[in-house]
């Protein structure tokens, strides 16, 4: 029997897990390996699960115990890179589908470093170099330089994965970004077959923020939990768009590939809502949905598929009219989610290196 992360990608839509430690990749009882088994096509590592994993597990505790690295953040690399390689490898040896986004493992650059394009790129070719898999995507921060290093990485050959894309001017901005470094790319004598990006959308984040403007006001409330959706419907339109007409068939016909949508942020805060509304209302081809670990268990449960995501695409427009009528600006939203990101996700990698300190102190270990 087939699952319902099977019958997605049977759709045409890759199923990714927010999730990457060391015991978790060997676990074939509750780890990757299930997963992979179960449907899951893709991993994107996340701060929270590696410094919870040195935490409360002893997965990491040899290496810290014997790496010769002699700061945090060159340690910090090296966990990351070996985990990053046996997923990578775990995928490329499992039998997945044919889906352009099956069999990918992204790792992100710290967003700490989204004010200097240079440094992000560097960090960014450090990465790729380490881990030295053709399934690695590296993830650099849409905001600040971001953009600009989102060019250069690709105008390096590198595979880019685009995070905290709030909104459909952010995801044009991104993919105007992978569209010229691919070109520059391309004139260097590269083979865009070699060369992918793709564009991580968080939804949740989004109505977390309406909803509350739109509760503080007390009125409109048949708006709350709409801007997400409504986003996620705008974004995949643009991203047909800027990937069609004749220029890109030119393109397209050398090899090239588009920058596809990721669909992150899909655990559903308000306790009202059916915590699968995201997963189940952006189901669409050539995408992915990125799941933690529990919104996978739940849509493994109960989840439905059947195409939503390229439907009623003028009520989205609607949406976002009616919440500026409303007094919600998507805008505000959007940039205020992507400041947010980055600030979050500069303390995630902070943890992480708070968390290995502590580690080598207790290991004995500290030099």
């Amino acid at each position: 029997m087939r699952t319902s992360l099977q019958r997605l990608a049977e759709d045409g839509q890759s199923p990714w897990v927010h999730h990457l430690s060391r015991e978790w990749i060997h676990d074939p009882v509750h780890g990757l390996p299930r997963l992979v088994r179960c449907g899951i096509t893709g991993v994107v590592s996340h701060p929270a699960a590696l410094a919870t994993a040195l935490a409360h597990t002893t997965a990491y505790d040899e290496q810290i115990r014997t790496s010769p690295a002699d700061d945090t953040e060159t340690l910090r690399r090296e966990l990351v890179r070996d985990d990053a390689r046996q997923a990578c490898d775990l995928l490329l040896d499992s039998p997945l589908g044919d889906n352009p986004l099956d069999g990918w493992v992204a790792v992100e650059v710290d967003p700490g470093w989204s004010g200097d394009a240079a440094e992000t790129v560097s960090r960014a070719q450090d990465l790729s170099d380490a881990v030295n898999r053709a399934n690695l995507l590296v993830g650099i921060a849409a905001v600040g330089e971001g953009l600009t290093a989102i060019e250069e990485a690709t105008a390096r050959g590198l595979r880019v994965m685009a995070t905290g894309v709030h909104s459909p001017r952010r995801y044009l901005d991104t993919a105007g970004a992978y569209r010229r470094g691919l070109l520059r790319f391309m004139d260097a004598g590269g083979d865009p077959r070699s060369v992918t990006s793709v564009a991580s959308v968080p939804l949740s984040v989004l109505d977390e923020k309406a909803d509350l403007r739109l509760r503080v006001m007390g009125r409109n409330s048949e708006l709350i939990g709409t801007l997400g959706v409504a986003t996620a419907k705008l974004v995949h339109a643009e991203s047909l768009s800027v990937f069609s007409g004749a220029g890109w068939e030119r393109l397209a016909a050398r090899g090239a590939t588009p920058q596809r949508c990721v669909w992150s942020g899909l655990t559903v805060i308000d306790g009202w809502q059916s915590e699968l509304r995201y997963v189940e209302e952006v189901v669409g081809r050539d995408t992915a949905v990125l799941l933690s670990p529990h919104t996978t268990e739940a849509f493994l449960a109960r989840g439905r598929v059947r195409p939503t995501l390229d439907r009623q695409l003028p009520a989205a427009r609607r949406v976002l009219a009616a919440l500026v009528k409303a007094g919600v600006s998507p805008k505000l939203i959007a940039g205020m989610s992507e400041e947010e990101r980055a600030r979050r996700g500069t303390e995630a990698f902070h943890d992480v290196r708070a968390m290995i300190d502590d580690k080598r102190v207790a290991l004995g270990a500290a030099r």
